[in-house]
């Protein structure tokens, strides 16, 4: 049976948005939550907690989540004060682990 190039790379179009669409959407979301409920800040106007949004991303030779401030003052949050206020990257620490885990299971790898 030959292997036709065009088959395999809409095969792997398919497998790539499946994984987006399943493990992805579910751990930005996730990461979003916990984000929300976890930011150490007292708030003042609840805008940086509100806006906090978890993203699914694809570039040439990657896909994942990416978990965003979308107020101005969001990277102070995140580096002022040796980093008193950051949530960013500790949530996205926090899932690593999972997050690798059922990406390996969903993909196949390592089974």
């Amino acid at each position: 049976m030959e292997v036709n190039q065009t088959d395999v790379i809409a095969a792997i179009k398919r497998i790539t948005e499946r994984y987006k669409e399943t493990v992805c959407t579910k751990f930005a979301a996730e990461a979003e939550q916990l984000a929300k409920v976890n930011a150490p800040w007292t708030d003042r106007t609840g805008d940086a907690r509100k806006l906090i949004k978890g993203v699914v991303f694809e570039e040439p030779d990657a896909i994942g989540i990416r978990l965003l401030h979308r107020v101005e003052y969001g990277p102070a949050l995140e580096t002022k004060n040796s980093g008193k206020y950051a949530i960013l990257r500790p949530t996205i620490e926090s899932l690593r682990s999972e997050f690798f885990s059922v990406s390996k299971q969903a993909l196949g790898v390592g089974q």
